[in-house]
């Protein structure tokens, strides 16, 4: 009896080891509970990068001609009154009429197969020119060959033809007008307005800067000229609604395609005198 109750207690013994080194199951941790009202974090889509600007096309190469025209940026308006006090004048711009590449293009028709290259400048390079300080004694013709060598630069051109405003009187009155505009007599009947271009054109030497001789006329074109009524300078317009501000004399289809209409055909006639030096 005692060897059995010994027996049974040691087998409980075993029993008890063996329950005692058998590890644990892993027990999984609880699921922490998302922060209420917290949405999940969305990841952030990188941003397009905006395309690069292209540099703006450089004219390379030999040139020839170089031109630089400042006629294009204003246009004048003038209303001539009875009195001085019947007067207006303003201005306004025109840059978007496109008119200084014009003048490029005309010579390029008129010196096919040269080599022509537009010549750009500062904006506001011109204004000392045209609005120079009071000075007791003036060589326009000394400025205006500094201001060309200045903008000319290192272009390395064999000639530069350079468009100039001049100023004018209108209508033999005490009036003036200056470049390209349009312009308004009392007596004249409604509707009516003439647009003129009144502009010189020197020639420089690309070396030098010396100015060439501006070319003759011919006795056959002075002799024309002088039994005409005609003056390739002005267009008579005859259903233009006087513009009263900037932005209409701007936005005047009218005003451009004529001022345009006008400078071309001037341009055609005079270009190639100066270009072959005539």
């Amino acid at each position: 009896m005692v060897r059995i109750s010994v027996s049974l207690i040691a087998l409980l013994s075993m029993f008890s080891s063996a329950v005692a080194q058998t590890p644990p199951a892993p027990t999984t941790p609880p699921a922490q509970a998302a922060a209420p009202g917290k949405p999940a974090a969305k990841k952030a889509v990188p941003k397009a990068k905006p395309a690069a600007k292209q540099p703006a096309a450089v004219e390379s190469g030999p040139c020839q001609i170089g031109v630089i025209s400042a006629i294009g940026d204003q246009f004048s308006v003038q209303h001539v009154g009875v009195t001085m006090f019947g007067n207006e004048y303003m201005e306004a711009p025109i840059e978007t009429w496109g008119i200084d590449d014009l003048f490029v293009a005309r010579v390029r028709a008129a010196a096919p197969g040269t080599a022509v290259r537009k010549i750009a400048y500062a904006s506001g390079a011109f204004r000392p020119y045209y609005h120079p300080e009071a000075k007791l004694f003036r060589n326009d013709r000394d400025d205006l060959t500094a201001l060309v060598r200045q903008i000319a630069g290192t272009a390395n051109c064999e000639r530069y033809i350079v468009a100039t405003k001049s100023r004018v009187s209108v209508d033999g009155t005490n009036q003036s007008i200056e470049g390209l505009g349009v312009y308004k007599n009392w007596a004249s009947p409604s509707g009516r307005g003439v647009v003129v271009a009144y502009y010189r054109i020197n020639v420089f030497d690309g070396r030098t800067f010396d100015i060439h001789r501006a070319p003759t006329r011919s006795f056959g074109d002075v002799l024309a000229s002088s039994f005409s009524n005609k003056n390739d300078n002005m267009q008579i317009l005859n259903n233009l609604e006087f513009p009263k501000t900037p932005e209409q004399v701007t936005n005047s289809a009218l005003l451009r395609d004529s001022t345009r209409g006008l400078l071309t055909a001037q341009l055609d006639k005079y270009l190639s005198a100066y270009i072959k030096g005539e």
